[in-house]
């Protein structure tokens, strides 16, 4: 809690001073917008790969749900009844090579209040 405090005070002081120069009647405004214009320049490429990241993430985890599903269905039509879990990880290891709690998304890890 206290990185974020200090992060977002640093940022505030960066954009303080970075804003100031404009301010000052017009006298250091074309530096101003310089290295404004590059600092937004500069994220973008950080905006789009995070973006295509999570796209690519959410794209797998749907094929991983669909390939689930289909292998349900396709049990239960062969069978009459759906899988059990065990009978659903023995069929999903055999084809991946690895157990189906892995191929879930993982949980988002939880905050440990031991540390500052």
């Amino acid at each position: 809690m206290q990185q974020r405090v200090l992060a977002a005070t640093l940022a505030a002081a960066v954009v303080a001073g970075v804003g100031a120069p404009a301010l000052a009647n017009g006298q250091g405004s074309t530096t101003t917008i310089i290295v404004l214009g590059a600092a937004a320049a500069g994220s973008i490429p950080l905006i789009v790969n995070y973006n295509h990241k999570v796209r690519e993430k959410r794209a797998q985890q749907q094929e991983v749900t669909r390939r689930q599903d289909a292998y349900r269905d396709w049990f239960y039509h062969k069978y009459g009844y759906y899988p059990t879990d065990e009978q659903f990880k023995q069929w999903y290891v055999q084809t991946y090579g690895a157990s189906p709690q892995a191929a879930q998304p993982a949980a988002p890890a939880q905050a440990n209040p031991s540390t500052p």
